[in-house]
């Protein structure tokens, strides 16, 4: 279970990270290093969270439900944290 664990956060976290890239490029935003491990950690849980959910309550062996959850749980979650915490230019 722990390795199950590892592989729905580095999958929530990955995404996260590329979320972040998308919705900040070209110019990021100057306190990244804030606004980064926020996103970052909103990915983590929500793809923990989301794999959770899918594959908790399976006996099944197949990881593929729980990691397609966690990614999607993680890249919406983090998704909802960079849009919230993204400050307006004007």
């Amino acid at each position: 279970m722990a390795t199950l664990l590892l592989l729905w956060a580095l999958t929530g976290g990955g995404l996260s990270s590329t979320v972040m890239m998308l919705i900040w490029l070209p110019d990021p935003p100057p306190d990244i290093a804030g606004r980064f491990l926020t996103t970052l950690i909103a990915g983590v849980v929500g793809g923990i969270a989301g794999g959770y959910l899918v594959r908790g309550g399976s006996a099944s062996m197949d990881p593929l439900p729980g990691l397609f959850a966690a990614a999607g749980a993680g890249a919406i979650l983090s998704a909802v944290v960079a849009l919230l915490t993204a400050k307006r230019t004007r």
